[in-house]
């Protein structure tokens, strides 16, 4: 009974920190960027880059000339770091990541997942290690594999933030966005690892100054976001206001959109307003809704929405597939903006 409690203890130090300190950054976000499921499924990727991570290390440390020791202080880290970050550079390439927010409780989750999956091997194939040693590893190393993710994703998108707001017809991805971050990830882990035998030092560098300085990070990514948020909303607005009203929206896009228009039949021209209006419009009710879940009352007509969705797709049908294209590449959303329809989509499911 006794060794029975021991294990249970030493399982929830192994497992619970970072979960739970996951669960604070989730519930910290002003915005409701997260549901559960979109969380299960990063930890369920950072499950699988742990598994990738585990024979890898071990054919690298049969192959290296080096003992365990030097391999985990100089080697596991650009392993490790190079893994999990593959996954937030395929999250950025497919657009599931908005706001600076967003990025760094991603990140977090997916390092999270790594983490769980290495404590547990480690807790089925080292059973009597000390409660010291898990103590270590689920306050200290769990939470490194973290916060070293979270701050390559929040760095990455400080440097991708200008192509994802540009219209998304000129979005150009570049995978130098990630190796600023990778190296600060790296350097971290490697700083953390460089304690072997004072474990307690790194742990308590984890435990005090990673949830802080997260936490900033989020505070900042927060107000960047309302006011992006302010702004763009404002902006579309106004391009629902002038296409209303009969007119293009100025700018660049109006103008080569009203060009378009004039060399279809009125119909087809008609139906190329009103997607660029339906489409404006959602992404208004988008921001819209997520500004008023930051005061702490978000409100919107799933039925509209739902109507507004449908007639969208029966637009794109309708003008068929050249002339859509060459709308689509005139549009002056950016991917970030669609990115915010794809959440007030996902809300509409949400109880």
């Amino acid at each position: 009974m006794t060794a029975l409690i021991a294990q249970s203890v030493h399982w929830g130090l192994a497992l619970a920190p970072v979960l739970v300190l996951l669960a604070l950054f989730v519930w910290l976000d002003a915005f409701k960027l997260m549901s559960l499921k979109e969380i299960l499924v990063l930890l369920l990727l950072g499950a699988i880059g742990a598994l990738a991570a585990w024979p890898l290390s071990g054919r690298l440390l049969d192959q290296l000339p080096i003992g365990f020791s030097l391999y985990s202080r100089f080697v596991a880290p650009w392993i490790e770091e190079a893994i999990k970050g593959l996954i937030i550079i395929a999250l950025f390439r497919l657009n599931r990541i908005g706001y600076k927010l967003d990025a760094v409780i991603s990140g977090f989750a997916i390092g999270a997942g790594f983490s769980v999956v290495e404590n547990i091997v480690y807790l089925t194939l080292y059973p009597d290690y000390s409660t010291g040693t898990w103590l270590v590893r689920g306050f200290g190393t769990a939470i490194m594999h973290g916060t070293t993710l979270a701050l390559l994703a929040a760095i990455a998108h400080e440097f991708a933030e200008r192509e994802t707001r540009e219209a998304a017809a000129d979005y150009d991805f570049h995978w130098f966005w990630f190796i600023p971050g990778y190296g600060v990830a790296v350097a971290l882990h490697t700083a953390f690892n460089q304690f072997p035998d004072r474990p307690l030092i790194a742990m308590l560098g984890a435990v005090v100054i990673a949830p802080v300085a997260l936490m900033a990070v989020l505070s900042f990514g927060t107000a960047e976001a309302q006011r992006w948020l302010a702004a763009e909303s404002a902006e579309h607005r106004a391009q629902i206001e002038a296409l209303r009203a009969g007119g293009w929206p100025k700018g660049a896009s109006g103008e080569k959109i009203a060009a378009l228009a004039a060399r279809l039949d009125p119909e087809s021209a008609k139906r190329v307003r009103r997607y660029w209006e339906l489409q404006a419009w959602l992404v208004a009710q988008a921001e819209e809704t997520m500004i008023e879940e930051a005061e702490g009352a978000a409100e919107f007509d799933p039925a509209a929405i739902r109507a507004a969705l449908a007639e969208l797709d029966g637009l794109r049908r309708a003008l068929g597939r050249s002339t859509f294209a060459a709308l689509q590449a005139l549009l002056p959303f950016s991917r970030n903006d669609y990115w915010e329809v794809s959440e007030l989509k996902q809300r509409l499911g949400r109880p």
